[in-house]
């Protein structure tokens, strides 16, 4: 089948563990660039305890947990429940839900990023690396909205 209308609607011609891998592969890819940079722009990835002492992080093994658990989980999640819904909630109101919680969760998350004291380049690659994952939440979930036939196939099984 020929798909035209750019990457998005391309990718959405995928199947959902396909779109899933992508994204979080992605994500991985970028979120680990921006370690590496935040590195080498002199960042220690150490924050400050309680009582006054340097913990320091367990990057990079931090930041791949941190990046495939949550977003492996939630890309998920989302996809079964949107395959799993009832003619009561349609597929896509699920997905831009999940868009919606995915990125907000991810953007929420940055906040102790800002107040846990970081260095600058840790803080900022930090920031960036959870302003990466709200946005190919999004795009991975705008790929699944847009799935050729998907629509189609709830309303063939709802018919039956």
């Amino acid at each position: 089948m020929r798909v035209r209308g750019g990457f998005l609607r391309r990718v959405a011609t995928r199947r959902p563990t396909a779109v899933i891998a992508g994204a979080v592969a992605t994500a991985l890819g970028v979120n680990l660039a921006l370690w590496s940079a935040g590195l080498v722009l002199g960042g220690s990835f150490q924050y400050v305890e309680a009582d006054g002492s340097l913990h320091t992080t367990t990057a990079p093994q931090g930041v791949i947990t941190m990046t495939v658990l949550p977003m492996s989980g939630g890309l998920a999640l989302a996809a079964l429940l949107a395959a799993a819904q009832r003619r009561a909630v349609p597929r896509r109101v699920v997905l831009r839900s999940a868009q919606a919680i995915g990125a907000g969760a991810a953007l929420a998350t940055a906040a102790p990023t800002f107040t846990a004291g970081f260095d600058t380049p840790s803080t900022v690659a930090l920031g960036l690396m959870h302003a990466v994952i709200a946005a190919l939440v999004v795009l991975a979930l705008e790929a699944l909205v847009r799935r050729p036939g998907a629509d189609r196939a709830v309303v063939a099984q709802a018919a039956h």
